[in-house]
């Protein structure tokens, strides 16, 4: 019994130094661009609405999932081992994940792109913690709805099979409550007609499976905030309406926080 605890606690020692190896090995304290992370629950909307923000603040919009994705599918060193790891059933360690992302951040500042925006990480206070060793996180928002909301958002998804697009069959409306919420009126994103007859909805996109989800980014989401909020980077935005209310909203909050680096950095560069 003894000698099997003292082989899982040299395992777990082992582990750690190698995952500490593995983040010192990315990181680059000289080359971190000024960086934007959105955070949020699953069905919030963090890809439309980040997408959205840095194509009108000028930043590049990076998905790490798409990242993950597309280094598996060029068959690269780290994407093989990804892939490995992934059909094994295992989760990807962060130094991997980080590692996909500086090489990223570093092959498009050489292209000439000065600011990120990153959606789907950090999902751990851990990686919040890496991430500032690669990237210099300047602000994080934290995009919010109510739980209900996002149960019919997640149930009404729906992907167009034909040409990839995404859209959202469910019409919600919510009336403001009583601890003084307010309404929520949410149209559906309706696909057009020569799309009706390709769409498709996620397996797992089932009331049990999308409240299990929640609950696990309930309760892995606050160290994360924590994280950020300490650092005075934490910005909460409460979504109470659709894309054509909520984006003039979002930006005209974000306006102050990166208008004046923006400008300050074209006024460096004249």
């Amino acid at each position: 019994m003894a000698r099997n605890q003292l082989l899982r606690a040299c395992g777990r020692a082992l582990w750690r130094l190698e995952h500490r190896q593995g983040l010192a090995s990315v990181a680059n304290p000289d080359a971190r661009p000024p960086t934007f992370v959105f955070l949020g629950p699953p069905g919030v909307g963090k890809g439309t609405y980040s997408g959205r923000v840095s194509d009108y603040f000028g930043m590049e919009h990076i998905a790490s999932g798409d990242l993950v994705r597309e280094e598996m599918r060029r068959g690269t060193a780290v994407g093989k081992e990804m892939e490995a790891l992934v059909k094994r059933g295992e989760l990807l360690p962060d130094a991997l994940i980080l590692r996909v992302i500086r090489e990223h951040l570093m092959e498009s500042r050489s292209k000439g792109t000065e600011r990120f925006l990153l959606d789907g990480f950090p999902r751990t206070a851990d990686q919040a913690a890496a991430l500032e060793q690669i990237a210099d996180v300047q602000l994080a928002v934290n995009l919010d709805l109510r739980e209900e909301v996002l149960v019919e958002k997640c149930l009404g998804r729906r992907m167009c099979s034909k040409c990839g697009k995404n859209y959202n069959i469910a019409d919600i409306f919510l009336p403001a409550t009583a601890d003084g919420r307010p309404e929520i009126v949410m149209p559906p994103l309706s696909p057009p007609p020569e799309c009706m007859e390709h769409m498709e909805q996620r397996s797992d996109d089932t009331e049990p499976v999308v409240r299990r989800r929640l609950e696990v980014y309930a309760r892995e989401a606050w160290p994360v905030e924590r994280f950020y909020a300490e650092r005075g980077k934490l910005l909460d935005f409460e979504i109470v309406g659709g894309i054509p209310e909520t984006l003039p909203r979002l930006l005209d909050v974000l306006k102050p926080r990166i208008d004046v680096r923006q400008a300050s950095a074209r006024s460096a560069a004249a």
